[in-house]
């Protein structure tokens, strides 16, 4: 493990595991000082144990990257990414995601481009909720990673079949895929969708790696990726 790649994993590596229980349950967090410490997933964690722009983001560079979008606050000089827990709230509701989906895929197209080796994945961070066109340079290997994730099902849209690969966790483990084929509320736009089944673990942060296979030409993707863990309508 090159030293880039061990500095992003200690960089994410409290991140929040989950702040959410099953569909129609609720949670007890602790109640954190956010001074001496912060929250992460439902417990009280030292601050000195916390990195840099974490419980809930990570380090791009010298810039604090908040998962859930909010700014970093200043603790001691130091920006930290603060965790909030919503203490009791069922969250149960039904959604069809594939007509969200495809609704998003009407919005504004990010743009971005697959690194080559796996140990390069942190350069590329994919939001979720956020339409993507993606690059894929010729006769190359691609990697990206989407998150954060929480333990459960994770969908993966794409304007093109036969580009994706496999799926991996930021161990290098690799996650398992179930293929849907296209979403059917949109199947041109999306004619490759993909659920990938991820477990948070203790100490490692939350994101999964994607690899796309190499095209011969360079070409250029949708991609968009959500949880997909709600009933279909």
């Amino acid at each position: 493990m090159n030293s880039f790649f061990k500095s992003m994993v200690v960089g994410i590596m409290f991140v929040v595991v989950s702040c959410a229980a099953a569909k129609g349950d609720s949670v007890q967090c602790e109640e954190c000082d956010n001074v001496t410490e912060l929250l992460v997933g439902t417990k009280c964690v030292p601050i000195a144990d916390i990195p840099v722009c974490g419980p809930d983001g990570h380090a791009h560079g010298d810039v604090c990257h908040c998962f859930s979008g909010q700014m970093p606050t200043i603790i001691g000089g130091k920006e930290y990414c603060i965790q909030e827990c919503k203490e009791g709230e069922d969250d149960h509701h039904e959604e069809d995601v594939d007509a969200h989906a495809c609704e998003a895929a009407q919005g504004t197209r990010e743009a971005a481009t697959v690194v080559d080796a796996f140990d390069k994945f942190g350069e590329v961070h994919l939001e979720l909720e956020t339409l993507y066109e993606l690059t894929l340079p010729a006769g190359k290997e691609g990697f990206v990673h989407t998150g954060p994730a929480t333990t459960g099902d994770w969908a993966i849209y794409l304007g093109k079949s036969g580009l994706f690969e496999s799926a991996f966790n930021a161990k290098g483990e690799k996650l398992e895929i179930e293929t849907i084929g296209a979403n059917e509320d949109c199947a041109t736009t999306f004619p490759a969708v993909y659920h990938v089944r991820y477990t948070a673990q203790e100490g490692m942060g939350p994101a999964i790696v994607l690899k796309f296979k190499a095209p011969e030409t360079e070409t250029k993707v949708l991609f968009f990726a959500h949880e997909a863990g709600h009933d279909h309508e």
